[in-house]
């Protein structure tokens, strides 16, 4: 508000003293976009608050890895806006369907989960069109269920692609996905996507005969950073 002053002239940025740090007048940031996994990302696993004392039990049912009382991970608890996310656009891309479009949960997910100050002014616009589920590579939003692991990269570029269609432009390598399952890292190369590897700290040992392959708290906020590159636990030093 203090910008809209009645002064008389045609005056830039420059004139009233902003420069960057190296001398330069102030721009634009690119757009960003953030792209989040659902079951181990979101969310822990299912009731245990023991061993990720950083999740909240909300009470509805989530479907994932055998079902229970949906869990929020210490990210989706302490929200997507304390991370740099809140500068960027957001996106869901999950193998799984939450607790199935129309649930509670996957309500929940879109209302309060998918929140930051860019995203929120963009859904505001047209949220009865926004605020809806795609299917695979039928992506007509920015919320994708049941694009199997190995192949999330597809529908993540659609998820951009989307977005230019709808008058956002973000470049592929303003594009961060973030991800609990191993598999599904490397693959995002191949569409010159960045994605990133999360709970690297808490591992499920029960599911997939102990290999680690899927998290087990979910992410935490500190794992949300603005890298480039696809990279794995391995790659942070976690075995």
């Amino acid at each position: 508000p203090e910008e809209i002053v009645k002064d008389k002239g045609n005056v830039g940025c420059h004139d009233n003293g902003h420069t960057h740090n190296d001398g330069q007048q102030d721009h634009q940031e690119p757009a960003c976009l953030c792209v989040f996994d659902i079951d181990r990302t979101l969310t822990g696993k299912q009731g245990d608050t023991e061993h990720c004392p950083g999740n909240v039990v909300k009470d509805m049912y989530d479907d994932g890895y055998g079902g229970g009382k949906a869990t929020l991970s210490a990210l989706a608890a302490a929200g997507i806006s304390s991370t740099f996310c809140n500068d960027c656009y957001l996106g869901i891309t999950s193998a799984g369907t939450g607790n199935g479009v129309g649930s509670p949960w996957n309500n929940y997910l879109l209302d309060d989960v998918m929140r930051g100050a860019v995203h929120d002014q963009f859904i505001q616009r047209n949220p009865a069109s926004y605020k809806t589920w795609s299917q695979g590579t039928d992506v007509h939003s920015p919320y994708v269920l049941g694009q199997g692991n190995r192949i999330k990269q597809n529908a993540v570029e659609l998820i951009r692609e989307w977005y230019g269609s709808q008058g956002v432009q973000i470049q592929s390598g303003e594009v961060y996905f973030f991800g609990d399952r191993t598999e599904n890292i490397p693959p995002f190369q191949e569409k010159g996507l960045n994605s990133r590897e999360i709970s690297c700290a808490s591992r499920d040992l029960e599911l997939y005969g102990g290999s680690g392959m899927v998290g087990y708290c979910g992410a935490t906020p500190a794992e949300i950073v603005k890298d480039k590159g696809n990279v794995g636990c391995h790659d942070n030093g976690h075995t």
